[in-house]
């Protein structure tokens, strides 16, 4: 769904100049209870306007020979464990529904896996659960973007350490013994993580 409009005080600007609450008055309309032809389906929201009156100057970096400007808001994820309007599940023995899950995802996946793509995961594992009370309670998590498109890993040295494991071949054949090989593996790794860290936060 594409909506372009003007905007004010954070709402949108309907044809008649009226304001529209995007969360209430559109998003909501789509939730699985109001629109249950669309259950199950993805729901895409390009929306296009105004959402307050700051205009964003830039934040200069680097040197002034080779300076140049940067958004003011940028390389920011949040991870909301709820959506607006709606409470987060916590079990008493546990915790909450959504650390557990966070959990569970990161300690077997935060090895290979970027960060946006274990939210994905996050999202699927949390859909999953249910309360065990009458009324089998859901929840769903949210997690907001604002210019943040570089994959962000917590465990980079496992991520580079599979990625060179074949790749100290050089050391092979040589007559070095083997604490030389050793020190010199572990030299020639520190540089590739640290050249493959660079890659990542540049």
């Amino acid at each position: 769904f594409c909506i372009m409009s003007h905007g004010s005080g954070g709402n949108l600007v309907d044809i008649q100049g009226g304001e529209m609450d995007v969360e209430e008055e559109i998003v909501k309309k789509f939730y699985g209870t109001q629109c249950p032809a669309l259950q199950g389906k993805p729901k895409l929201f390009l929306l296009q306007y105004c959402r307050g009156d700051e205009h964003d100057l830039g934040v200069l970096r680097g040197t002034q020979v080779g300076s140049f400007k940067l958004p003011e808001v940028t390389d920011i994820l949040i991870a909301n464990s709820t959506v607006p309007g709606f409470v987060s599940n916590r079990n008493t023995k546990h915790g909450t529904w959504f650390f557990q899950c966070l959990v569970e995802v990161f300690k077997e996946n935060a090895k290979h896996m970027d960060i946006r793509d274990m939210f994905d995961q996050v999202s699927r594992v949390l859909n999953e659960k249910e309360s065990n009370d009458n009324n089998r309670r859901k929840q769903t998590f949210e997690v907001t973007s604002r210019g943040f498109y570089k994959k962000l890993y917590f465990n980079p040295y496992e991520v580079v350490d599979e990625q060179y494991e074949n790749d100290d071949e050089e050391y092979k054949n040589d007559d070095d013994t083997v604490s030389d090989k050793q020190q010199k593996n572990k030299k020639g790794f520190r540089k590739r993580v640290m050249e493959a860290w660079k890659a990542l936060v540049n």
